[in-house]
């Protein structure tokens, strides 16, 4: 199993950054993948091969127009190699702070355009099976859109560093506890994000209590950006989250990051207190079609009570131990194929982002506590957010 976890990792970095993506977002899900391959897959992470350091520096030396880096910086050191780009360590001339030097591999543009390529066309093969012998409307456009439009704004260092200054500001007036790095961007342009170093351990590799411990931040961290905020960061996998030195959690990369409109924030608000409560009726009529997931006019009565059963066996009666987890995890799965396909479901676009953010987060949480479950975590700011929301109402003073 060593070898072919090995192999497995060698092939998704050969086929290109999309693909390695994909490995990264496996490589922390221990209910889904066995220890082997996900030992292999989370070298995907930050330990890509690198390309070359002169390659690099040639590189550091265009997107800055300094010939002679030895100006700016000294002390340059590869501490990472990933699938977009790779990081250096290195001290700055002008007052001595140590930072963050991420610098764009070569031909990213034109691999990853051929990687979409190859996903658009595939993804037209889908649209054609599932309109044909499904009453599912074609998702492959809405899907392959986001994606698409996520992989190039993570090439765009100009926008992940209007990201990072955007979240810092955003989570220090609501005193969350959380550090983001200073932007250095005098130091930085398209392909080139000269950050503050911070000093840490990422939190995937600390001891389980401390996981344990970070993790709730870590969730109230992910629901304040997508249900108050109305932007979130979509890729929180194990390298870019750290915990300091002090002992605070620390967000890296904000590469991919998405927004939320105010009406789908105010939903799936509702959609989660709905489903701590098991109120599926609700779920299925009212968050389902605000969320975009069905049709406004679709009659809902047949659907209600197959998806309240799926949901009950699948969510609720499956407990938390991890084997019978994977096991309901795989049956709601199926079940939820099919009543997907045999209705008009769609998946909104950001949906997919959110569900990703959620479940790297989650997987990160599995490592360090076997019985984690997502939506008791996230129950406490659900409620306060649904109160906020909703004032009063009987919807929020029931106990989830």
């Amino acid at each position: 199993q060593q070898k072919h976890s090995y192999l497995l990792r060698e092939a998704l970095t050969n086929l290109g950054p999309a693909f390695v993506k994909g490995g990264q977002q496996l490589s922390i899900r221990p209910d889904l993948v066995p220890p082997a391959v996900l030992k292999e897959l989370q070298k995907l992470c930050d330990a890509v091969r690198p390309i070359p350091d002169d390659i690099a520096m040639q590189l550091i030396r265009k997107e800055l127009d300094q010939d002679d880096l030895e100006v700016l910086f000294q002390d340059l050191k590869l501490v990472a190699s990933a699938s977009l780009g790779q990081v250096y360590k290195a001290k700055l001339r002008s007052n001595g702070h140590y930072v963050a030097i991420k610098v764009q591999r070569p031909d990213m543009q034109r691999n990853f355009s051929l990687d979409l390529c190859l996903l658009r066309k595939v993804g037209v093969v889908v649209d054609v099976f599932t309109s044909t012998f499904t009453n599912q409307p074609p998702f492959h456009k809405a899907l392959y859109e986001s994606f698409s439009r996520g992989s190039y704004m993570e090439l765009d260092y100009e926008n992940e560093a209007a990201n990072q200054t955007k979240f810092q500001h955003e989570l220090a007036i609501r005193k969350c506890p959380v550090v983001v790095p200073d932007v250095y961007k005098e130091y930085s342009s398209q392909r080139v994000l000269t950050s503050q170093w911070i000093e840490g351990v990422k939190l995937a590799d600390s001891p389980k209590e401390r996981i344990r411990e970070l993790i709730p931040i870590g969730v109230e961290l992910f629901l304040t950006q997508l249900l108050d905020i109305g932007a979130f960061h979509a890729d929180p996998h194990p390298g870019n989250l750290l915990v300091t030195k002090d002992g605070r959690l620390c967000l890296l990369d904000f590469g991919l990051c998405a927004e939320v409109d105010a009406k789908s924030r105010n939903a799936m608000t509702k959609a989660i207190v709905h489903l701590l409560l098991k109120d599926f009726d609700s779920l299925v009529s009212e968050d389902a079609k605000e969320m975009g997931f069905l049709p406004q006019d679709f009659d809902t009565s047949e659907l209600k009570p197959l998806l309240t059963k799926i949901l009950t066996v699948g969510l609720i009666d499956s407990g938390s131990d991890l084997r019978k987890r994977k096991r309901k995890l795989l049956e709601i799965s199926n079940e939820l194929n099919e009543v997907f396909f045999q209705y008009p479901f769609s998946v909104p676009p950001f949906f997919a982002l959110v569900t990703r953010g959620l479940g790297l987060l989650e997987g990160i949480a599995l490592s360090g506590d076997p019985e984690f479950d997502i939506f008791r975590a996230s129950a406490p700011y659900a409620r306060r957010r649904a109160v906020a929301l909703l004032g009063s109402h009987s919807l929020v003073q029931r106990k989830a």
